[in-house]
Order: structure tokens, then sequence, then C-alpha cells
């Protein structure tokens, strides 16, 4: 066997295949190669690392830095202003709508003890109290947790998983995590951890880009390495389920494409991964890109206006006249149940 050329997925121990050697990493510099399980399809990057320099660099405030991390902060002061914000970011976001479409499913109600994991600056773990739910918010930096902690409350620990677990058995009603789990080096490991904070018959939910929508070929359409280590398909996270003892399901997108407007960018099979934006070993982006008109949008108005502004958008049903309603986002929303 050509040992640089195959991997063992970690997710379901089958051999995965060398797709593409020296994609570019989101540090200038650096490299990694891309495999895809022969089982599960799902692909992941090596070498993995997960720092928590990096989570600092991103999310350090500096303008210079990623757009797409500064965009946090705008959120962040825009869900303060707005007077129901779980709401508003159910119809600002696919994402969030299929979390809080979980939650509704599983009739989870008010008061529910609540835990987001990779709460980052923590505007939805303020919008899950806002609504009445006893929610608090767990991140790997600092930087994140300090500007949540003083923006929105002392609801807010940093740490890791692991860590957090030991202290916090049988806690929680229901965990969430967005896009986090394609961040980490071990998803078992994490899932492991947070099945361990949940009561028995607690509910995590978990939403990652989806890897399944995309043409049979596609090397890796999501940010780079190490930004994301993985890009799962259904069947990766079911695999995770299957060895946490979890009964896995996924949220159904198809009355959110049905009412709302929407788009999915596909990638194209059998060649090169688009590269992303790149930084310096201090976070500034050495490729900065030309501000569109979101950008320029936002640069002019209030983020609670902005997001108001996208919901509106959002309802324009009329302008879904071309597209048939499909179960699947740009991300999938994966409910796990404790057994």
């Amino acid at each position: 066997m050509d040992i640089e050329n195959k991997h063992l997925c970690t997710l379901c121990d089958s051999l995965a295949d060398m797709t593409f050697r020296g994609m570019e990493g989101y540090v200038k510099g650096t490299k990694f190669n891309v495999y895809e399980c022969k089982n599960c399809q799902s692909s992941f990057v090596d070498p993995m690392s997960n720092l928590k320099e990096q989570y600092d660099i991103i999310y350090g405030g500096d303008t210079t830095k990623d757009a797409g991390y500064n965009y946090y902060y705008y959120l962040a002061n825009g869900v303060k202003k707005l007077s129901n914000p779980l709401k508003d970011l159910s119809n600002y976001s696919a994402i969030f709508w299929g979390v809080i479409k979980a939650i509704k499913d599983r009739k989870i109600n008010n008061g529910a003890k609540m835990l987001e994991v990779g709460s980052g600056l923590g505007y939805l773990t303020y919008a899950f109290n806002k609504a009445g739910y006893d929610c608090e918010g767990l991140d790997y930096s600092d930087t994140a947790t300090d500007f949540a902690n003083n923006f929105y409350g002392k609801k807010f620990f940093q740490g890791t998983v692991e860590d957090f677990s030991l202290n916090h058995l049988s806690v929680y009603d229901v965990i969430v995590a967005t896009e986090v789990i394609e961040h980490v080096v071990d998803p078992n490991l994490f899932v492991k951890n947070i099945m361990n904070m949940l009561k028995p018959g607690g509910t995590l939910i978990i939403t990652t880009p989806i890897k399944d929508i995309h043409p049979t070929g596609t090397i890796w359409e999501t940010n780079p390495a190490p930004e994301h280590l993985w890009w799962f398909t259904e069947k990766g996270i079911k695999e995770v389920g299957m060895k946490n003892n979890a009964v896995v399901s996924f949220i159904d997108f198809t009355e959110y494409t049905k009412n709302k407007v929407w788009s999915v960018n596909l990638g194209t099979a059998n060649t090169a991964p688009n590269k992303g934006q790149v930084v310096d070993k201090d976070g500034h982006l050495i490729n900065l890109r030309k501000k569109g008109y979101k950008e320029k949008v936002m640069s002019i108005i209030p983020a609670w206006l902005y997001m108001k502004l996208v919901i509106f958008y959002h309802n324009l049903r009329f302008l879904q006249k071309n597209k048939t309603p499909t179960r699947y986002m740009y991300g999938m929303c994966a409910v796990f149940i404790k057994n």
C-alpha cells in the first residue's frame, strides 16, 4: 500500500484516498493534502491542526483581518438591538432556521437548560436567553468569550469541550453546535464529550457544510484548512452518531426552500479547490478583496437594519418561481438523540 496516498477515515475506520496534494491553507505558506473516505465519502485534510492562537487571530476584531469574521462583530451588534432576535435569526439564515426547527420539532420548551458549543461572539446564545431558554455559551477563544461576557452578560465560558464536560455531566437538555464540528480534529471524541453533558434523551443539534449536494468528484468546496478540517456527508455524520450510541436524523429544508429566497453555490468536479482568502501569521489579509455590494451596504447602515432588509428579501416569494423546493441547503442540520 502507498501509505502517503492512503489514510484512515476516523469517522468510520475505512480507507480514504488522496484527492488533492498541496492545497493552499488559510495562512500563507501552509499546504494540506485532501482525502476522501471510500465508505462515507466525507473529506478531510492532512496534516490537521487546531490551535487556539488561530481562533484568537480570527476574533481579534482588526478590520484588516478576514472580512468574513469581522462580519460576526457586525452581526453581534445587530442582534442585541432586535426585539425578537431568535425569530429574526431564523428568518435571516437557513442555518439558524434549521436549528430552531429542530427545537420546535423536539418540542423543547422555554426554560430548557441549553449550551451552545462554539458560541463565538455570543449572539445565538443571547437570542435563546431572550426567548426564555436558559442558555450558556462555550468557546475555545478567550477573545470571543471576553467579548460575549462584556456585551451580552456573564453566560459564557472559555475552554475545550473535553475539559468543560468533566464538570458538567448530564446537565443539559439541549446542546447546539453551529458550524463547529468541521473545525475539530476528532469529531467522534467531540460528540462523545457533548453527549456526556446531555441528560438521558437529550438533544444535540449540529450544523455543518454539506458535501452531498455537490457533484461527485468535487474536491474541497468549503473553507480552507485549518479553518475547516472536515467536509462531511450525511453518511459521515451518521457514522459519528452510531459510534456514540445516538439516533441521528436531518432537518428537511423543503419548507424553507419553498417559502424563502435562497441560493446554493455548487462546486465543480475534478478541479483544484478554489483559493480562499490568505492571511499572514498575524492574521492580516494578503489578497484583500474588493468590497461587494453587501459589504458596501453594511458599511453605511446599522446591523439591525441590514438584517431586517435581508429578512425582507428572503420573504419575496415571487423570486422563487423558477426554483424547485429541496430538502437540502448549503449546510446540513443534524439532530442527535441521546439513548
